[in-house]
């Protein structure tokens, strides 16, 4: 839909004001068209076009967790969930390396332990590719690394981490979660402090799964000592009983998938790890 459009709809529904007519285009962000208002020179709102299930699916979750500063304040969904329009967060989107144990200690205080827990009628995973078992969506997600990953990995891990898949224990846990909790969606301040976390790609799930993504989205400070600190801020009722490095060792493999596609670079680090 020409953005045009869409901005004459949003000045006569009121949504924005009628001088707010400049646009900022952004890159780099998904496969969303995405824009920015101005209002004088000031970054303001952000427009964002996707399939109307993601659309619909990122307004929910920013509709649920209102009362969570870190994230962008929904303003308006189109009926049709062509696009929908949030809030600008000012900041620096570069991590370059800040205290990682401290990034993932304000993640869980400040974001994940304000997830709230989703109806039982829901089911785990993306709201157009559920699954019943958390475990099945953990495994959907492994046979698509694999394809990724192939050969860089030998056979026998790539086995071994099925074998971590099977063994997870089936924990009834379901909350909304973010789904792209990585560094790359993270905004800071000039001295590195977070100060917003955007471009959620919801997922129902166990909140453990977004501060392991978090953790692993990054190559510094894969240590035990790094995540543990964050980790025990969240509530038996949100983690239940894990084993953390068979937890981690998943997002590990994820990670190394996403690294082949997008950060070939990193990939020596991550297999290291």
């Amino acid at each position: 839909m020409d953005v045009q459009l869409i901005l004459n709809e949003l000045h006569e529904t009121g949504v924005l004001e009628s001088h707010m007519r400049n646009l900022k285009p952004l890159t780099g962000v998904t496969s969303s068209k995405v824009v920015v208002v101005m209002d004088g020179t000031k970054l303001r709102y952000v427009i964002k076009q996707n399939d109307p299930a993601v659309v619909e699916a990122e307004a929910e979750f920013l509709h649920t967790y209102v009362q969570v500063e870190k994230l962008s304040r929904l303003v308006y969904v189109d009926p049709l969930h062509r696009y929908l329009v949030y809030t600008f967060r000012s900041g620096l989107t570069q991590y370059h390396g800040q205290n990682k144990s401290d990034l993932l200690l304000r993640l869980a205080t400040e974001v994940i332990s304000h997830y709230k827990p989703i109806g039982e009628e829901r089911h785990y995973g993306y709201s157009d590719h559920p699954f019943v078992e958390w475990r099945d969506f953990l495994l959907h997600r492994t046979k698509e690394s694999e394809k990724i990953i192939q050969d860089v990995l030998p056979p026998e891990d790539h086995r071994f981490v099925y074998t971590l898949v099977a063994g997870l224990p089936q924990r009834n846990i379901k909350y909304l979660l973010h789904g792209d909790c990585g560094v790359h969606n993270f905004v800071f301040t000039e001295n590195g402090t977070l100060t917003g976390i955007i471009d959620p790609d919801p997922v129902v799930g166990e909140p453990l799964y977004d501060l392991i993504y978090a953790f692993c989205s990054s190559t510094d400070r894969l240590t035990v000592d790094t995540i543990l600190p964050a980790l025990e801020k969240l509530g038996p009722e949100m983690a239940g009983e894990y084993e953390l490095n068979r937890e981690v060792l998943l997002g590990l493999y994820f990670r190394i998938a996403t690294c082949i596609r997008h950060h070939p670079k990193d990939l020596n680090t991550y297999t290291e790890a």
